[in-house]
Order: C-alpha cells, then structure tokens, then sequence
C-alpha cells in the first residue's frame, strides 16, 4: 500500500468511527428522551390509558403525542402552546381546552425536570415489547439553552411547582434560595411543598432574582 493509500485508508477509518460514536450518541440521547418523556406523562397517562386488555397503545400514543408537543415547545424556548395550534385540533371547545391546559402543565413540567435536554422530537409511537408499553421516539434538531420563562400567575401568586422550577432555573439548592432571600430553609422548603405560602414582599424577591438571571442570560 501506498504512502498515499495509507493516509485514505486511515482517513476512512477516523470518519467510519466518527460517523459510529455520533450513532451511538444519537442511540444514547433517544433513550433518554424517550424515559423523560414518560416521566413527564406519568401522572397524565392513567386518565387516558386502559390496560384491561393488554397494553393500551392507543392511549399512550394521544398522551405521549401531546407530551411531544409540550416538549417542543419548551425546547425552543416557548412558554406554552397557541390558540392556533389547538384550534387545528378536530374537538369540540371543551375538550380544546382541556387539551391545552394539558399540554402547558407538561410544558412546565419540561421546563423543571428536564431542563438540561434541549433535543427536539419529530415523532413517537408505542410499541408492545413483549407484553409491555415502550415509547420510540425519533429526533428532530437541537436548540440553544433558553431562558426559563417567567410562569407566575397574573394574581401574583406561585404555585409550589412554580417555586421549585423558579429555583432550579436559578441553579441554586435551597440553602442557597434561602438566603439570597434572607428566609429560613425549612420556609423553602414548606413553600415547595404546599405548606406555606411566600408573602407578597418575598414573591417580588424571587422574581427580582428571576429578572437578574434572564438579564445575566441574554
């Protein structure tokens, strides 16, 4: 073999293994997305879903489908779906709107749990793997971080989901939390789990961290 061949041959070879780890990545990250994804659906998906006579792929395909679109939504950076994009479902208004209001709370859920994951999803399907539901999804682009959007209620008031995906946007324990607004960790605490509420003065403290990280963000 030729000096010549030689450089091709090797050239080959480190783009054969490159094209094999981007695969295997690409494997790796739609499996996580994937266990994610019904994560997120978990607490959703007992409504819709009737397993009296085997895994009931029906329902977890409309459930995770609807958790495909909250997800896509967070990944790109949006705080919850449209008017438009609801209006295009065949439904009548009620059902619209439970649809949204769905989708917007798994959207907020994305925004909480899974942050870190900024992977688009093109499509997914149940599949029966031996008597049992798997979810296989394929995936679409991958977006820049975002900032978190703000989700406090136009009444002012946090909810306790609100709370904890406030400070895990910030990066910040809640030891920390707790003392950029000079509170005690068990009120942190009592707040994330519905036991108290933040005052009015402490609710303007929390966005004006908010407000700080977004600005430090752009």
């Amino acid at each position: 073999m030729s000096r010549k061949q030689d450089k091709a041959a090797k050239r080959k070879a480190k783009l054969k293994a490159r094209k094999f780890h981007a695969e295997q990545h690409r494997l790796h990250l739609s499996g996580r997305i994937a266990d994610a994804l019904m994560d997120l659906c978990a607490d959703v998906l007992p409504e819709y879903v009737d397993d009296s006579k085997g895994p009931d792929l029906v329902g977890r395909n409309i459930i995770w489908r609807l958790g495909m679109v909250a997800w896509n939504i967070a990944v790109t950076g949006r705080k919850e779906i449209d008017d438009s994009s609801v209006d295009e479902m065949r439904v009548d208004a009620e059902s619209k709107k439970i649809v949204r209001d769905e989708i917007n709370g798994l959207v907020r859920k994305k925004y909480e749990k899974f942050p870190e994951l900024r992977t688009s999803i093109s499509n997914v399907s149940a599949v029966n793997a031996a008597g049992v539901a798997k979810l296989k999804v394929v995936l679409g682009d991958t977006f820049p971080a975002v900032s978190i959007p703000d989700f406090t209620d136009e009444s002012g008031l946090l909810t306790p989901e609100q709370l904890l995906a406030k400070r895990k946007a910030l990066g910040l324990s809640q030891v920390k939390f707790a003392a950029a607004l000079n509170v005690s960790v068990k009120k942190v605490s009592a707040w994330e789990h519905g036991k108290a509420e933040p005052s009015e003065d402490e609710i303007e403290k929390i966005a004006a961290l908010f407000r700080e990280k977004v600005c430090c963000n752009k």
